[in-house]
């Protein structure tokens, strides 16, 4: 299989990661665009894609759902949050103060 066919083809964030905020949807969309741009992604043991991966909420854990470009299921991973409350809890804070400073600046440019 060529190197083309070990990589992600699609890059899907259910809702529940970000809410309706515009701002936070366009940097969602930016960072997607970006990882498709160049990547390898190769699952273990199986023989080649491009692949689809679902990133979704089950049970208070971030599940990463992987099938084929047409599809086919390949593998779901189950990743407990838990480890990362505070990091999370610290990188909502930078947003926040990010987009709160942006909003600032733009207030006194007018």
């Amino acid at each position: 299989m060529s190197a083309a066919e070990y990589r992600l083809c699609d890059v899907s964030l259910e809702r529940f990661l970000g809410c309706s905020n515009a701002r936070l949807e366009r940097e969602q969309a930016i960072a997607i665009s970006d990882l498709l741009e160049k990547n390898t992604f190769v699952p273990l043991e199986h023989g080649g894609g491009p692949y689809r991966l679902r990133i979704a909420m089950a049970d208070a854990r971030l599940a990463l759902h992987i099938a084929t470009d047409q599809g086919v299921h390949v593998v779901n991973h189950f990743l407990s949050l838990a480890p990362f409350r505070r990091l999370i809890k610290d990188y909502a804070h930078i947003c926040g103060s990010y987009y709160d400073d942006i909003t600032f600046t733009t207030m006194l440019e007018c």
